[in-house]
């Protein structure tokens, strides 16, 4: 018999940590769901502690080829009506399953339902929330998701297998698969959003987002995004010109964040690149500004300043 759910765990030296990941989910009020573990290739003992560990689990392993290859193989295993991905170093939190599920199989026009998130150090303590980072923006989800940020945590998605399918498998790069992948998702069917947090967001030394270069990452968004709107001219087409603006703001933060780390002339180039994107921005003509300035150690003083902030952006 096929189960309602499955879930998928990419895991890849989470030795520490995906233990408690699989009691999270064996602890679910609702039951009827498999575990698929895809190990990448770990070289620490994640594998021997999934087998040691008394769960319903099914573990394959594969070398090393990266998160999108290992979440595309465990959704060609899978067999659930419903999918969810939870990455093997996050908790889900007790009623998940059970509220997600029942939204699903409510609505059979819902095809994708996420809810907010804690954010947890390497010890599971609470230093925050998803959503305290990054806000949902109102308004039409795949819209809103091409031209702001993912506010959309992995840890609390889980998707209708058969709207999934219609999009194809993830695609490359990695950091940013899932986020490109929930605007095609909400493009193709209703999205719900629960504010109560269902799911814990881990962040630690080793942490993939907390390692990421933030400059690759943009520009490979902006690619990204540029392959969905081609993929979607639907889409396209209700975004219009309005597109610059996204495109700017990525410039706009690929400036600020070299800006904070010192690199005052690389980030003056994508400032200016900013400005040319969306001259009508006072935002991009203040940070080409305080770039042009003889200051440099007050100019990263003040970036910095504004980094420790944590704006939600």
């Amino acid at each position: 018999m096929k189960p309602k759910l499955s879930v998928i765990i990419a895991s890849y030296n989470h030795q520490d940590y995906i233990a408690e990941t699989l009691k999270s989910l064996e602890k679910q009020t609702f039951q009827d769901f498999e575990i698929i573990v895809v190990d990448d290739g770990s070289t620490d003992k994640t594998v021997e502690v999934v087998k040691n560990f008394p769960s319903r689990a099914q573990i394959f392993t594969q070398e090393n080829q990266g998160v999108v290859a290992t979440r595309n193989r465990g959704l060609g295993l899978a067999k659930g009506e419903y999918i969810c991905f939870v990455d093997s170093d996050d908790v889900v939190l007790l009623d998940r399953f059970t509220k997600q599920v029942a939204a699903l199989d409510g609505d059979p026009e819902l095809g994708l339902v996420f809810a907010d998130a804690l954010i947890i150090d390497s010890k599971g303590s609470r230093i925050g929330k998803f959503s305290d980072v990054y806000p949902v923006v109102p308004g039409d989800v795949a819209e809103m998701l091409v031209m702001h940020y993912c506010f959309t945590p992995m840890i609390t998605v889980m998707v209708r297998a058969e709207v999934l399918k219609k999009t194809g498998p993830f695609e490359k790069p990695g950091p940013i698969s899932d986020y490109m992948k929930w605007i095609e998702v909400a493009h193709l069917s209703k999205v719900y959003y629960d504010p109560e947090p269902q799911g814990c967001w881990r962040r630690h030394q080793t942490s993939t987002s907390k390692n990421a270069n933030k400059v690759k990452n943009y520009a490979k968004t902006r690619m990204a995004i540029k392959r969905i709107l081609r993929k979607y001219p639907q889409l396209q087409a209700k975004i219009g010109k309005k597109i610059v603006k996204r495109f700017s703001r990525s410039y706009f933060l690929t400036g600020f964040w070299l800006a904070a780390d010192g690199n005052i002339k690389r980030a003056r180039k994508y400032y200016c690149k900013a400005v040319k994107v969306y001259p009508r921005s006072f935002e991009n003509w203040g940070g080409l500004i305080l770039t042009c300035l003889p200051a440099k150690n007050l100019v990263v003083k003040l970036h910095r300043y504004v980094r420790s902030k944590k704006l939600p952006w």
